[in-house]
């Protein structure tokens, strides 16, 4: 996915008869840069960001047209696409946020989600089941959808010896997904403690 930022008549900075640079910054650096025409035809790599360059040879040399596309490409963002002529004789200075790709956000999602359940575990193993429930229902409250968050609040529930809360985590784990084996054993071995088969709690 492209984005297409408009600079025809919008941006013209600092007037000069003789001014024509034009300075490209983007965030994260290291963004490939192309000159590419409206027809989409050609394609022509000019440099890297940070870049500094002059207007009228960028038209002249690699667009062909007065009007063309700067298309800066960087992997795991989306592409971002300036249009620009080279009318005014003016300098343009930009600094373009680049931004991740959905996959890339989810992904990063994801392992925000896979740390924050090892600061679980490690609040567990320090018997503070209160501030690992606190963290789990905060997390489940943005990925509702993994068992394995339930799961854990089973846990923190269970060494907390609130029983009755741990079977209603791991049951819920268990109808969210019936493949989570560890939770299906949990609910049953605390179906058992319940019933007292197993002589505890």
């Amino acid at each position: 996915m492209s984005r297409l930022i408009f600079i025809i008549f919008l941006i013209s900075l600092n007037f000069s008869a003789f001014a024509e640079q034009i300075k490209l910054k983007s965030d994260p650096e290291d963004a490939t840069i192309y000159v590419r025409d409206l027809n989409g035809i050609q394609n022509i790599k000019i440099g890297v960001t940070p870049f500094e360059g002059n207007l009228n040879d960028i038209a002249s040399n690699f667009a062909k047209s007065n009007f063309f596309l700067i298309v800066l490409e960087k992997n795991g963002y989306e592409s971002q696409s300036i249009l620009l002529n080279d009318v005014f004789k003016s300098d343009i200075e930009l600094k373009i946020n680049l931004i991740p790709r959905d996959d890339i956000l989810h992904y990063r999602k994801i392992d925000s989600t896979i740390s924050s359940l090892f600061d679980s575990s490690r609040l567990m193993r320090a018997g503070q089941y209160d501030d690992a429930i606190t963290l789990l229902k905060k997390i489940e409250t943005d990925q509702p959808k993994l068992s394995i968050i339930p799961e854990f609040l089973g846990n923190a529930y269970y060494l907390k010896k609130d029983i009755k809360g741990s079977l209603m985590m791991f049951e819920s784990a268990y109808r969210m997904n019936p493949e989570n084996k560890d939770a299906y054993l949990m609910k049953e071995y605390i179906k058992k403690a319940f019933s007292g088969k197993d002589g505890k709690n």
